[in-house]
């Protein structure tokens, strides 16, 4: 049973059975996929963030040996 409600010149469908699915309802064509594209991916994304790792590592230790000759001359 369709209920049409009009409100503030909105039209406003109300549809109580019915359920719709849009995303379920396009699916697209097979694509290809080639394994080898997606594990190289896989292994610059683990460089990469072993790279990041690495310098934030540094940054850190930098950071705590200029504190520490700060500290130091103060004195």
């Amino acid at each position: 049973m369709q209920k049409v409600y009009y409100d503030k010149k909105k039209r406003i469908d109300q549809n109580i059975n019915i359920k719709r699915l849009y995303a379920a309802q396009h699916i697209g064509k097979k694509q290809v996929v080639d394994i080898n594209k997606l594990l190289n991916r896989v292994k610059i994304n683990k460089k990469n963030e072993i790279k990041k790792k690495i310098i934030i590592y540094l940054l850190t230790i930098f950071g705590i040996f200029l504190s520490t000759i700060m500290i130091t001359t103060l004195k």
